[in-house]
């Protein structure tokens, strides 16, 4: 099953297996009873989920994070942004998780994580415990898009966001990626009247937190609402002050 192990620092440790016909990279901390698979946001990187990896008690949890096709180490093949790229993520996510034999976990997603996570909270409901998702949204609008055209230009970020992403990916995949990422998103607009994953909320069983910031401007408030309207059994956190981009901060 294994065809790559490495060290990533002293831990995590990054595992490379075939998932179907791909390699799928993901790396494991901890080695308590407690599964949880951790889902990054677009252009993911492992280092956004430090607070996690250090401050869960491992002991109690045992923590997955998985590079989606395209992202981190789960390279080649290139990131595929074709029309329903968010469902094969989710796909992939659960493939993993019964190659590595794991019946029961809960789940955690930010951004486009976290929409990956509802698909597959919604397709293997009955695995999930629980779900805790922030800045992720069921639907988009010509507005979001409006804000994501802002970004499309990576020289424009800043430095804390945009030297990590081009130190792991290097500048030209980093802009050639998160423009697709954008073009992705205003099809779904254009193609699917801004669905991006509606549909599948009312099928989600796990209880289910949802952590939003008010000064998301990327992905506004009323995005956290409408999920915790339409999430049967969901909790909403709203951080009065928080910004889009918190994946440090998440408790």
């Amino acid at each position: 099953m294994m065809v790559e192990r490495s060290s990533v620092s002293s831990e995590p440790i990054s595992t490379k297996i075939k998932v179907k016909d791909l390699e799928i990279n993901y790396f494991q901390v901890g080695n308590g009873p407690q599964k949880l698979l951790i889902f990054p946001g677009v252009l993911g990187l492992i280092g956004d989920y430090t607070s996690l990896t250090e401050n869960l008690d491992r002991e109690k949890y045992t923590i997955y994070m998985c590079d989606p096709p395209g992202y981190g180490l789960s390279r080649p093949p290139n990131r595929d942004f074709s029309p329903g790229f968010l469902y094969r993520d989710a796909d992939s996510a659960i493939a993993l998780m019964e190659t590595l034999g794991i019946d029961r976990y809960s789940m955690l997603g930010w951004c486009n994580g976290g929409c990956t996570a509802m698909i597959a909270a919604s397709r293997a409901a009955d695995r999930v415990d629980k779900l805790v998702v922030w800045s992720c949204n069921a639907y988009v609008t010509a507005k979001d898009l409006e804000e994501y055209e802002k970004t499309r230009d990576v020289q424009g970020w800043p430095d804390a966001m945009r030297i990590p992403q081009c130190g792991m990916y290097g500048e030209k995949y980093v802009s050639e990626t998160w423009s697709g990422w954008i073009d992705a998103f205003r099809k779904i607009l254009d193609d699917d009247d801004g669905d991006v994953c509606r549909g599948e909320l009312a099928k989600i069983n796990a209880p289910t937190l949802i952590l939003h910031g008010a000064k998301d401007v990327l992905v506004p408030v009323e995005h956290g609402v409408y999920l915790h309207e339409n999430i049967k059994r969901s909790t909403l956190e709203i951080f009065p002050e928080g910004p889009a981009y918190h994946t440090y901060d998440v408790p």
